[in-house]
């Protein structure tokens, strides 16, 4: 087996759930890999279950798990295309971050999660000791998942600009892990 995680240095600076909004959207396609889902057929025919995302408050990473070298070296540019390169469209962000449907019900992945979790006790107790042990200048005093009165204020633009801040190929790790020949390092130039 082997293991490839890209992790990103990310920060929140408000409640709005950037960090969170942006994992979501890095992997609804990029500039080379348009169509949604792209990247999980891809892992998908290279022995692996498909791609993960996560956040947390000091940093994102990404995540897939294959049978081997040549199946990592074939999601690599894939994978990195999707995280400095993705598409970042408004329809995506309707989809996955905020919207109203049909009936007027505010709506979105992101946004149905935060409402699933942000009045839960773990919650509600992790964030308000994070407020009381950090000033409000620390990236720790916000929720990086994003509050659903904030979410419903974001805007697709910020999270280009948030995109455009964090997400540089210098300022990724890219993390490889399992059985490597030492010809992959060929693969790694």
């Amino acid at each position: 087996m082997c293991y490839l995680t890209i992790c990103v240095p990310t920060i929140a600076t408000d409640n709005k759930g950037l960090p969170h909004t942006l994992e979501h959207l890095v992997l609804c396609g990029s500039e080379s890999y348009p169509n949604r889902g792209s990247l999980d057929a891809i892992a998908g025919c290279n022995f692996s279950y498909g791609t993960c995302g996560c956040t947390n408050a000091d940093h994102t990473f990404y995540t897939v798990t294959t049978a081997g070298e040549e199946a990592i070296a074939n999601m690599l540019p894939v994978f990195l295309d999707h995280v400095l390169h993705p598409l970042l469209s408004d329809d995506q962000f309707v989809t996955e971050v905020y919207h109203f449907d049909a009936d007027g019900k505010e709506r979105g992945v992101v946004f149905s999660e935060e409402v699933a979790t942000e009045n839960s006790r773990f919650d509600l107790v992790e964030f308000a000791l994070y407020k009381l042990m950090y000033s409000e200048k620390s990236p720790y005093s916000y929720n990086f998942g994003g509050l659903t009165k904030d979410i419903a204020t974001l805007t697709n633009q910020e999270i280009i600009d948030y995109h455009r801040r964090f997400y540089d190929a210098n300022n990724i790790t890219v993390l490889l892990v399992g059985s490597f020949s030492d010809s992959f390092e060929s693969v790694l130039q």
